[in-house]
């Protein structure tokens, strides 16, 4: 379901938001929701980083299963990070 939500700004606020949207030849509510969006990944990240820490021991697991997976992939002659022959 689509929630519609109301933001009040000040005036220079405003003023910065037009700006940088019309710099960005994009709408003002599709700016301020790319802006949004950036922040929620920047908190993501950080929580996850943040988990990665406090679980060290899983952390070393999904690299080890990461690096035998490159190298399986590298096995087959499929593409993959092991030998840079992705992309």
């Amino acid at each position: 379901m689509t929630r519609t939500i109301t933001l009040r700004l000040s005036d220079e606020a405003y003023k910065a938001v037009k700006r940088y949207a019309e710099a960005e030849h994009t709408s003002m509510n599709t700016w301020v929701e790319g802006v949004l969006d950036a922040e929620d990944m920047r908190r993501r990240c950080a929580a996850h980083g943040a988990w990665m820490e406090a679980n060290p021991a899983v952390a070393g697991a999904a690299l080890t299963f990461g690096e035998a997976n490159q190298r399986a992939l590298a096995a087959a002659g499929l593409p993959n990070l092991a030998d840079g022959t992705v992309g």
